[in-house]
């Protein structure tokens, strides 16, 4: 009986009349874009560089930036190096928009195409104002491909093990419905 309960319970929320579960449930940009794909391509640009001897020299870079120009909250190089494996949403945003000017001589060429197009779309979808929509979506759709033409060349395995990838191609979709990601996105309630 308490199995029948439950299931009835789920049963009505999918089966509300308007509510279309594949539609109504945007993209989770927190999840997919920042701990999703740029985490994804921090993990193997750290694997490369502590293989390569080079995350010293990348800590120097990152050390030595300016941050005053950049809309980046968080830029303590000991701790993203030291803790390069438990870093949150904050250190991904940040990293998303130096690192092709960090790795460029560091790393292969493909992976530093990859930080750039990432850069790129962490751009787009932080988006809070469109002038003309179209436009917008339009070139998004080019990143997010360019996102996942470079990730193809990097590691195609992983666009078939992780999701994360795949719902990038539904964030335009999202957008057009519910407006600017960033209005849809749980980052702002995770420290609540």
């Amino acid at each position: 009986m308490r199995g029948m309960i439950l299931y009835n319970t789920i049963n009505l929320l999918l089966g509300m009349e308007g509510f279309n579960v594949h539609q109504d449930t945007p993209t989770e940009i927190l999840y997919t874009v920042l701990l999703g794909v740029v985490k994804y391509f921090w993990g193997q640009s750290v694997y490369l560089l502590e293989k390569a001897k080079l995350l010293d020299v990348f800590q120097v870079r990152l050390d030595s930036i300016k941050k005053a120009g950049l809309n980046a909250p968080c830029f303590n190089a000991e701790y993203i190096c030291h803790y390069k494996g438990g870093l949150i949403g904050k250190h991904f945003k940040s990293l998303a928009q130096v690192m092709p000017f960090l790795i460029q001589d560091l790393l292969p060429r493909m992976v530093l195409d990859g930080w750039t197009c990432i850069g790129e779309l962490v751009v787009y979808v932080w988006h809070t104002e469109m002038d003309d929509i179209e436009i917008y979506l339009t070139k998004l759709s080019w990143t997010i491909e360019d996102v996942l033409n470079v990730t193809a060349r990097c590691a195609p395995s992983i666009l078939i093990s992780k999701p994360k990838f795949h719902f990038l191609v539904h964030l335009p979709t999202y957008i057009r419905h519910f407006g600017p990601a960033i209005l849809f996105s749980t980052e702002q309630y995770e420290s609540l």
